[in-house]
């Protein structure tokens, strides 16, 4: 269990994320809803280790939560210049060594001889998902995974974030269109404004699409699109 207890974190003088509580059981999927700006990166990025938090906690199975239990993809990728595909994903293997990439390799069908500067955004996405998808980390964090994925890539992307689910790991996925994560998710929590403002089990999802297109609404016109 990831629990998260009254999170809170200040950039630049001014409190980002407030209070934030949320309870990630393992073999879950999770998912983290809000527009841009909302609040989402910077709650990952606090997770993973990036950003120190001026308050709460973060702990697993009662534990300071570590770097070494968590898998995290970041919203915008990044890789060495001059890299192909295959270096990339040795690099990874280098320091993971339970890393089995190959599950990835076929169904996405990676060209791993291109060097990736040469690839389109969506096989970069691609192999940045196959980088930590692949990992053996108890958490594993997805910042806007599917950025850049078309159709076919979107539902492999998918069944391989569900299969992870169901191997005792705990997922927490975010975007801000929820009709890409709501099939893989066991509950979803609605962030606006650095605040946790909902949780969501299965049997709510319906609502869940009606509250959050209206908070979508609300955000937009009072414009604050805002990253």
């Amino acid at each position: 269990m990831i629990t998260i207890d009254s999170l809170r974190v200040r950039l630049g003088g001014r409190t980002v994320l407030d209070g934030v509580t949320m309870h990630l059981p393992q073999n879950a999927v999770h998912g983290l809803v809000g527009i841009n700006g909302a609040g989402k990166t910077t709650l990952m990025n606090t997770l993973y280790g990036f950003v120190a938090p001026a308050g709460g906690s973060i702990t697993l199975d009662g534990h300071p939560l570590r770097r070494r239990d968590i898998a995290y993809l970041e919203s915008v990728n990044s890789f060495y210049p001059g890299m192909t595909g295959r270096d990339y994903l040795d690099l990874v293997a280098h320091y993971h060594p339970s890393f089995d990439p190959a599950p990835c390799i076929r169904r996405f069908r990676l060209p791993l001889d291109t060097p990736i500067e040469n690839c389109s955004e969506g096989t970069r996405r691609k192999l940045a998902l196959t980088a930590v998808l692949m990992q053996r980390k108890r958490l594993v964090l997805l910042d806007e995974p599917f950025n850049g994925l078309d159709i076919e890539s979107l539902y492999v992307a998918q069944q391989l974030i569900l299969a992870l689910g169901s191997e005792g790991r705990t997922v927490l996925v975010s975007s801000h269109v929820l009709a890409t994560i709501e099939p893989l998710c066991d509950d979803l929590y609605l962030m606006d404004g650095g605040c946790i403002r909902r949780r969501y089990d299965r049997t709510e999802f319906r609502r869940a699409e009606r509250e959050i297109e209206e908070t979508f609404r609300r955000r937009y016109a009072l414009g604050n699109p805002e990253n």
